[in-house]
């Protein structure tokens, strides 16, 4: 347990790091890649079917758009969720790692495929114009993309699903044996799957709008033409995400809906609730009026109005992934391990022998608290236990939360963070006097600005 050195990001802090990369990436894997292949096959199709040569361009220039973002930023952000999450919460990633292994192998090789026939379809389009026979396997690749994007989805769903309803998938807690179908087949895995695999069509839908009145800007029939198509699968798709959203939605924990409005806005806010509905009323306004506008007057509506169709999507999305992440707290595997890496059946173990004691990079002479040592102790436990979600001085800076606290007050609050006042935090773990040492530290914080650097 515990067997990592420390990687510290001072401050912009490791949350707020990851929570733009990975709101990026999903932007683009479900917009460009999932929903965007199966748009664009759609597109295809229709092209192919009615014989439409402008048609069948405009979908091959909407293509060339998702092509550079899915294969340039798209990928870019995904290694970048490897590189973070290794570094920023390895105990939890290696536990996906081994309940997942196989399934996670599988995604890999499927990702590889849908890249060779993302590349195929995409480079060898004006190979296969309109009316040649060859057009109908080129169709065929495009709809292999499709498939294989959408698979590499089911397979992330399935492990996200897990980290915030992971069902009865121990058999034993020591030693840990995992039912690895239990695991797969959690509670939220199928409606989490169908609400993003339609959220993702809406979103392709409403991003290859945005493009259609560049792409089409100076052909008023063909951009009439293209947002009605578009439309369409928009205003299909956002009634079945919705049907799923709500099914998935009950799915989470009560502890978790009960943070909802947390998520969606900020802890100061939640409790105005004309703030959380203001907020996802606005967005979800901005896409009907855009989406309407577009579909209803498309030859006269103003770029402005594409914008704003885009800007609700995103608003939407962005507000969506950090709600998720955020009810899942004070877990990053919920019921099974806390948002720092320590495992929920850990704790009393560790409250009896000592957190200290069971981190491999501490050295020896660290491992006991003194009082020669509390402070470098402190800040020790300071960085194995609150880290994750804190800096010292940058983004939701824990020297702010402590300011004007004595080392008394704040033995006492770390004593009760899992409290209802605070129930997305996870509890400390660790012995009494590594209890005083982190109060000492965090106390330090309000006199001796530097001491972080010092030690």
């Amino acid at each position: 347990m515990f067997d990592y050195p420390i990687f510290d990001m001072p401050m912009f802090g490791h949350r707020l790091i990851f929570a733009f990369d990975a709101i990026v990436h999903v932007f683009i894997s479900h917009g460009a890649a999932v929903g965007g292949s199966i748009v664009l096959v759609l597109a295809q199709w229709f092209a192919i079917k009615n014989n439409d040569r402008k048609f069948d361009e405009l979908a091959y220039k909407i293509l060339f758009t998702f092509f550079i973002l899915a294969t340039a930023i798209g990928a870019l952000t995904g290694i970048g969720i490897w590189v973070h999450v290794n570094i920023i919460n390895p105990a939890a990633i290696g536990a996906l790692l081994r309940v997942f292994f196989w399934k996670w192998f599988v995604e890999w090789i499927v990702f590889n495929v849908e890249m060779v026939f993302l590349l195929w379809w995409f480079l060898t389009w004006k190979k296969y114009p309109l009316g040649t026979p060859g057009k109908t396997f080129h169709f065929k690749l495009g709809v292999t993309y499709a498939v294989s994007s959408w698979f590499t989805m089911a397979i992330i769903t399935a492990i996200l699903g897990f980290m915030m309803t992971p069902g009865q998938w121990l058999v034993s807690e020591f030693p840990a044996k995992p039912d690895y179908l239990a695991a797969l087949f959690n509670p939220s895995w199928i409606p989490s799957l169908g609400f993003r695999t339609f959220f993702s069509v809406a979103w392709a839908s409403a991003a290859s709008m945005f493009l259609a009145w560049f792409f089409a800007h100076d052909d008023e029939d063909m951009r009439q033409y293209a947002m009605r198509f578009f439309g369409r699968i928009l205003w299909v798709a956002v009634p079945v995400f919705l049907a799923f959203g709500y099914w998935y939605y009950l799915q989470f924990p009560q502890a978790a809906k009960d943070m909802f409005p947390i998520g969606a806005v900020t802890r100061q806010l939640a409790g105005n609730p004309m703030a959380v509905w203001g907020l996802t009323g606005g967005l979800a306004a901005f896409v009907v009026i855009g989406g309407a506008t577009l579909y209803v007057r498309p030859k006269h509506a103003p770029l402005a109005v594409a914008v704003l169709l885009l800007v609700g999507c995103m608003g939407l999305i962005a507000e969506f992934e950090r709600v998720r992440e955020f009810v899942r707290k004070p877990f990053i595997i919920y019921g099974y391990m806390y948002a720092n890496g320590v495992r929920v059946m850990d704790v009393p173990v560790l409250n009896r022998d000592g957190f200290l004691k069971r981190a491999a990079f501490v050295p020896d002479e660290l491992k006991t608290v003194t009082e020669a040592n509390k402070l470098q102790t402190g800040k020790l436990l300071y960085e194995m236990e609150c880290r994750y979600c804190h800096t010292v001085d940058g983004v939701n800076a824990i020297k702010a939360r402590v300011k004007g606290w004595d080392e008394a007050a704040i033995y006492h609050r770390i004593g009760s963070l899992n409290s209802p006042a605070t129930p997305f935090m996870p509890p400390f773990a660790g012995t009494d006097d590594e209890r005083h040492a982190l109060a000492a530290y965090l106390a330090s914080l309000n006199t001796t600005p530097a001491l972080a650097a010092q030690h």
